[in-house]
Parts: structure tokens; C-alpha cells; sequence
């Protein structure tokens, strides 16, 4: 029987081995492992019927009708796949459990057990790594994650505990390595909703980059929310005008909360409105260095205390605080994943294909185009394109999906990078330079 990829076999003995370790999983986490084989193996017989190649999945697919192969074998690839290096490397004799990672370092990790109810921080572990994940650490492992650990025989320091495996993700947000753009940093797992932080000023609004975070966020399986933040800082005509840029995002039905928090001052604070979208929800801030997202979370709950710096004054940017992601709690019922600031965000992994399903204001029409593989580019009776001369999709989205379609067609740089991610001080520095 073939559990791995073409001309890779287990044998009887490494069968058994599998069998016993998805045994020794929690039900739930077998129920939701034989809902996952489903879903592949369905997902190759309609392959099958329109390719005839070979899945990656490891199944021969051909011109002749082929029988799917047993559940048990789709079920057994997914254990091979996200737990048998944790059976090699864990005794017998120790026991597993699961637990959510709420922070991470290089090599070790803060993690809540299962059994914690809510924020019973006084219960969590500090873990190491095992070698096999820590070699991957980027993308192998994320603050939100269900993880395996196990105890230490021998604990060193204040690790007592290693995380052998990370169970599979409903979801995440990631991003292309900044020195390997083929590679894929995760940036939080598990997540319902990413909140995109602008800020109305110091630094300015951005929305290029808000487009990059939709299509990621998409990609990743959450749902967005943008908090645009300092709006105390707007004289009240100027923060309509200014907010008159993001009625595209509002058109294509993402909620946008309006909120006002700066760092150590809560006078004026503003942030009811983001509160009631989180609550019962595990989150990810995101945005720009320097627009508040560590101020966001302060103001929802004044005893977490995390640093915060104002921008540079000199360029008007943010400078890095929060240096790596980490998990608050906080009442009621909201878990808040804190990330560093990022200036520019890649596109991973994505195809000029699958751009277009990262558009949700599309779904209506996509369906009506003459082609079913329409581009929504440039081909003839494209129900998209109708729909944006109707005014049904704002143009501002339909030109911002036209500029990443490009970009991941040629394979190049955005060529509007700089004038997202600098102040007008940086502009007028460069333009002296090239002078």
C-alpha cells in the first residue's frame, strides 16, 4: 500500500506503527483527521476525472477507471504526514497532550494545555522545540497553533516539556520569507479574524497595503476587520474626507471599526466598537509599524501593558516594538494575537489562477462570465467587468486585483512599493538622491 508519494512504500511493520499512533489520538482529532482524508480523496477522484496524471497525493492516477483507495489509506497519509516524526522521536512511555502556543522564541515555546479553561495563564509550560520542527520553526510553527507535547525526562532550565507535532490548521496568515520569497513565513494560526490596523496619520493611511493583507487573509481562511486607529488626531471634516478611501472595502462588505487609542493615555480612548466584533474570537492584529496595534490592545484591557513607542519624527514611521508575535487574553472571551509591524507584505504561494477567488465581492458573478476560467482581464462577456460598470464592485478593488494579477503574472516587484510604504519626507530624500 502507498501512503507516501510515487515509489515511496511503508511496509506491514511501519502500517502498524500508524495504526497505533491514530489510535492513540483524541477522538475529536480522529473525527477531524478522517473528515480531511474525505475531502482528498474526493478531491483526487475529481482530478481523475478531468487529468490524467499523477496527484500529488501519491495516487497513479490514468486513462482507465481506477477504484479510490480505501479511507483508512488517505487517513494514514495525514498521520504519516503531521505526526509520524513525533512517533520517532517520542518513547513509548510518554504520554502526549495537546495545547495552544501562546508565544514563541527561537527554539522554545509558552504553551496552554487543553484542559486550561480560557486565560489560566498560571498554568502554562514553557516547551523547547523539537529538532525536526525547530528546523522549520518559520513555517512549521505559529502563536495559535495545536500542538503535541510531551514531559522531559531530564528538564533543563525552566523547559520541562518538548512540542513534538503541530496538529493541522483551520487557519492562518502568512507571508513569503523576506531573504527566500519561495518560502512561507506564518505569521498566526487558527485565527477567525485578522484586524488590519491603519492609522489616520503619523504614519498615513496606506490602502495598497490593505489590499495585499485582503488577498492574504483570504488565502489563509479568516475574515478581516480594518480598525483605523489616531482618529482623535483628525479635525472631524478631515477624518471623513480621509476616510472616504476606505468606502471600497466597505462596498465590498468588510466591517470597519473607527477607533482612537494612543500609547500610555487612556483619555478618549475609543475601541467599543472594535470590542463587540472580537468578542468569542481569536485574533490577529496586523499593520504597518507604528500604527497602533499594541495601543489597540492596551486600551482593551489596560492591565496587559505591553510596550509601545510614538513614531519616528523625523519621517513620520513607526519603529519596531513588538519584536515577535504573542497571544493575550482578554475578557470577554477574546484572545488577541500581537504581531510586529510589517512595511511591505508579499503575496505567498498565490497564482495568477487563484488571485481571482481572493476577491469575495467577485462570487456573485464569476459564475455568469462567458468562460470558465475567466481572468476577469481580458476576455469578452466577463460578468466581473459588468458588474464594476455597474457600480456592484467598487473600481478601486477591481484596478487594485488588475495591478497583483500583473505582479504575479511577470513574477516581479510591485512597482508601487515605495510610494506604499514611504513618507513624503523618504520621497522628497530619494528624489534629492537620483538628482
Amino acid at each position: 500500500m502507498r501512503l507516501k508519494a510515487k515509489n515511496q512504500s511503508v511496509n506491514k511493520h511501519q502500517r502498524q506503527k500508524l495504526e497505533a499512533l491514530l489510535k492513540s489520538l483524541p477522538k475529536g482529532e480522529q473525527d477531524r483527521l478522517y473528515a480531511e482524508a474525505r475531502k482528498q480523496r474526493s478531491d483526487a477522484q475529481k482530478r481523475r476525472n478531468t487529468k490524467n496524471r499523477e496527484s500529488i497525493d501519491g495516487e497513479q492516477l490514468g486513462r482507465s477507471k481506477q477504484r479510490p483507495d480505501p479511507l483508512i489509506n488517505w487517513v494514514l497519509r495525514i498521520v504519516e504526514r503531521d505526526f509520524a516524526h513525533k512517533h520517532e522521536n517520542t518513547p513509548n512511555n510518554r504520554k502526549l497532550a495537546e495545547a495552544r502556543v501562546v508565544g514563541l522564541t527561537r527554539r522554545r515555546a509558552t504553551v496552554l494545555p487543553k484542559e486550561c479553561n480560557g486565560a489560566d495563564l498560571s498554568r502554562h509550560l514553557f516547551c523547547r522545540l523539537s529538532a525536526e520542527l525547530a528546523g522549520r520553526q518559520q513555517n512549521g510553527i505559529a502563536v495559535g497553533d495545536r500542538v503535541m507535547f510531551a514531559k522531559l525526562d531530564i528538564p533543563a532550565d525552566s523547559v520541562t516539556h518538548e512540542i513534538v507535532s503541530v496538529l493541522p490548521r483551520k487557519s492562518k496568515l502568512a507571508r513569503p520569507d523576506s531573504h527566500d520569497t519561495h518560502k512561507e513565513r506564518v505569521v498566526a494560526a487558527n485565527v477567525d479574524i485578522v484586524v488590519i490596523v491603519v492609522s489616520v496619520v503619523s504614519p498615513p493611511l496606506h490602502p495598497r497595503l490593505i489590499d495585499r493583507y485582503l488577498v492574504a487573509i483570504e488565502w489563509g481562511n479568516c475574515k478581516p476587520i480594518i480598525a483605523v486607529n489616531k482618529t482623535d488626531l483628525l479635525a472631524p471634516n478631515e477624518l471623513d474626507e480621509t476616510l472616504k478611501t476606505l468606502k471600497p472595502y466597505q462596498q465590498a462588505g468588510i466591517p470597519i471599526a473607527i477607533c482612537a487609542a494612543a500609547p500610555n493615555d487612556d483619555s478618549g480612548t475609543q475601541v467599543d466598537e472594535l470590542r463587540q466584533f472580537l468578542i468569542g474570537k481569536t485574533c490577529a492584529f496586523v499593520g504597518h509599524s507604528g500604527v497602533g496595534k499594541s495601543s489597540l490592545a492596551n486600551a482593551l484591557d489596560q492591565s496587559l501593558e505591553i510596550a509601545t513607542r510614538t513614531v519616528r519624527q523625523t519621517d513620520n514611521r513607526g519603529r519596531h516594538t513588538t519584536t515577535a508575535s504573542t497571544m493575550h487574553f482578554i475578557e470577554p472571551d477574546i484572545r488577541i494575537i500581537d504581531t510586529p509591524g510589517i512595511r511591505f507584505f508579499g503575496l505567498a504561494k498565490i497564482s495568477p489562477e487563484e488571485l481571482r477567488w481572493l476577491f469575495p465581492e467577485f462570487a456573485p458573478f464569476v459564475h455568469t462570465c462567458k468562460f470558465t476560467n475567466c481572468s476577469h482581464d481580458h476576455e469578452p462577456r466577463c460578468a466581473v467587468k459588468a458588474a464594476v460598470e455597474a457600480g456592484k464592485i467598487a473600481p478601486e478593488r477591481y484596478d487594485t486585483y488588475l495591478r497583483l494579477l500583473e505582479e504575479l503574472r511577470t513574477g516581479g516587484k510591485p512597482k508601487d512599493v515605495s510610494e506604499r510604504i514611504r513618507s513624503d519626507i523618504d520621497r522628497c530624500q530619494l528624489n534629492e538622491k537620483e538628482q
